[in-house]
């Protein structure tokens, strides 16, 4: 019997300046879609409360943020960027990106 790896939610946040359109989010998040291995699954994005926000679902949080990093992560990106994950069932983020931000990750929906 195969054991499936815990599932985490890896979400990818950027202030929502930081795309012109909507458009824009979704050429992203098609971006996002190709890049990411078969271990992952990109559950689509969110809009509001200041910042865009992509999902994905993987067993491997840190491989997929590498992922990330390796295909989308030039440094315009990177400035900008929040990167963390948590249990799927979760409720506290770990950061992933910026490396030794302190500050608790979350996104809301007001």
């Amino acid at each position: 019997m195969t054991i499936e790896p815990i599932r985490y939610q890896l979400v990818i946040q950027f202030p929502d300046s930081y795309f012109a359109s909507l458009d824009e989010v979704h050429a992203f998040e098609d971006r996002l879609i190709a890049c990411m291995p078969r271990t992952c699954d990109v559950d689509g994005h969110d809009v509001g409360s200041g910042t865009v926000n992509f999902f994905i679902y993987t067993g491997y949080p840190n491989a997929a943020f590498l992922t990330f990093r390796k295909y989308l992560g030039t440094n315009k990106v990177e400035k900008k960027v929040r990167v963390a994950y948590r249990e799927a069932t979760g409720e506290d983020f770990t950061n992933l990106w910026p490396k030794r931000d302190l500050r608790p990750f979350h996104y809301s929906y007001d």
